[in-house]
């Protein structure tokens, strides 16, 4: 909460300095980025909301939690920034078929104080985001640092215009780095699309599952093995062979032991174990699910 609350803070102040230099200086690209900071204004407040609606425990509606409000949240915050942005490509575009003098200065002053802003309120929530796993603070983070980009961008060409005195290289730079803004945002998008259609954990989680699994003396193999990302928590369910002549208490018994290693190996995932006798449902599956991908088993029978 508390760095969610410093990058809205942060964000208030930059989009005050930007939006006075933009009437100021009537920069297309300063303008533009006024533009742009008074959406981040709202996207970054949205994240102090978000951060502490995905800490919300489980209940009776959300039983897996509200860790995709954080994923939700960011794939908004990525379509903002593209559409921000094409609007500032667009005002560019214009400028370039037109151009019109600017005044520079207070322009230069307000993006060179929004790109030292933006670069060290970036890095401060991308520390506070390894340590305590966020994707909104992370999100937040990116979203600051394509901020500071475009500001370092639309800085170049004021000073360029300076320099030279021809105002047609304000829209051309500034045209150039929204591009690359776009272009990171659309990676961010793709990245983000995973985990909302609840894609598999990664190979290497899967491993550390059947590792535990192998461990115990009294397995005989899984499968049926479904995994999943919910904000940063992982949750998994799999049936586990185990001897046919267990009692049903004996079962019981190794499935919550197995439930407990397997979510231990993967930083506290929710886990659900349907535990099965092994030689029966081996010949079951072999009878009435031969085709099923899920109901193949790692390896079954004694070891």
């Amino acid at each position: 909460m508390f760095a969610a609350a410093v990058s809205l803070l942060a964000t208030v102040l930059v989009v005050a300095a930007k939006l006075v230099a933009g009437f100021v200086t009537g920069s297309v690209s300063v303008l533009g980025e006024a533009l742009q900071s008074t959406v981040d204004v709202f996207v970054s407040a949205t994240a102090v909301f978000v951060v502490r609606a995905a800490a919300m425990p489980p209940d009776a509606d959300h039983p897996y939690g509200h860790g995709k409000v954080e994923i939700l949240s960011s794939f908004l915050q990525m379509i903002a920034i593209i559409a921000s942005s094409l609007y500032i490509l667009w005002e560019a575009y214009g400028r370039l078929r037109h151009p019109i003098p600017v005044q520079v200065d207070w322009g230069i002053a307000a993006m060179g104080y929004a790109a030292v802003s933006n670069t060290l309120v970036s890095r401060y929530l991308v520390r506070v985001s390894r340590k305590f796993p966020s994707t909104a603070l992370e999100a937040e983070a990116l979203h600051l640092r394509a901020d500071t980009l475009s500001s370092a961008g639309v800085l170049v060409g004021l000073v360029l215009v300076r320099v030279t005195g021809n105002p047609i290289l304000d829209p051309v730079v500034a045209a150039v780095f929204v591009v690359v803004t776009i272009g990171a945002a659309s990676v961010k998008l793709r990245e983000l699309t995973h985990p909302l259609l609840d894609r598999s954990l990664p190979i290497e989680d899967v491993r550390r599952v059947e590792q535990v699994l192998r461990a115990h003396p009294e397995t005989r193999g899984y499968h049926r093995l479904r995994s999943r990302y919910v904000g940063t928590t992982r949750f998994v369910d799999l049936h586990v062979q185990l001897d046919d002549h267990l009692t049903f208490v004996q079962a019981h018994t190794i499935a919550e032991e197995l439930e407990d290693a397997i979510s231990e190996a993967l930083g506290g995932a929710g886990v659900t174990i349907h535990y099965e006798p092994s030689i029966a449902e081996t010949a079951h599956r072999l009878t009435n699910h031969p085709t099923d991908p899920l109901a193949e088993t790692s390896w079954s029978g004694p070891r």
